[in-house]
């Protein structure tokens, strides 16, 4: 089975300041069946952010993370690469300790602020699948696998 992925975002800002940020997300999946014959199956997830729905979802969630800085996180995850800089800017920002590593628990917290269906477990899992040492936290190179994998992604649409 063959995947290509399609990743649209669309940033919307007032006067320089970023006040929603939407992503639309196409898998589609390339088969070929008993007979030979191709199967394409496509599936689109779409997500969209404002500043006042954020503010309130993090309130919620108890995550003291500023809107600018869920845009620089979450970028990376949903666009499964990066610009010069952003995965390092998005470290820093999840690496809230300055320990050199991101723990797995706060990460998990960050995630259900843009995907509210998946549980904390869930994110825990995914999440593992990239904490090559198993001591519940994620290094850099970790952290980088986690998105160059599209996991990071995969976290964020399921159920969505």
């Amino acid at each position: 089975m063959n995947l290509e992925f399609t990743v649209t975002e669309a940033i919307v800002h007032n006067l320089g300041v970023i006040n929603e940020i939407r992503y639309e997300f196409t898998v589609e999946y390339v088969s070929v069946g008993i007979t030979n014959k191709k199967e394409k199956r496509s599936r689109t997830y779409d997500t969209n952010i404002t500043r006042e729905q954020y503010n309130k979802l993090a309130e919620q969630y108890h995550y003291g993370l500023s809107f600018d800085n869920f845009i620089v996180v979450l970028r990376p995850f949903m666009m499964g690469f990066y610009q010069t800089n952003e995965l390092e800017q998005a470290f820093r920002i999840l690496d809230k300790s300055n320990s050199g590593s991101i723990d797995i628990d706060n990460l998990a917290n960050f995630l259900p602020i843009i995907n509210e269906y998946a549980t904390s477990d869930t994110l825990k899992n995914y999440i593992k699948k990239s904490d090559f040492n198993h001591d519940g936290n994620l290094t850099y190179d970790e952290f980088r696998s986690l998105i160059l994998r599209g996991i990071g992604r995969e976290m964020i649409c399921t159920n969505i």
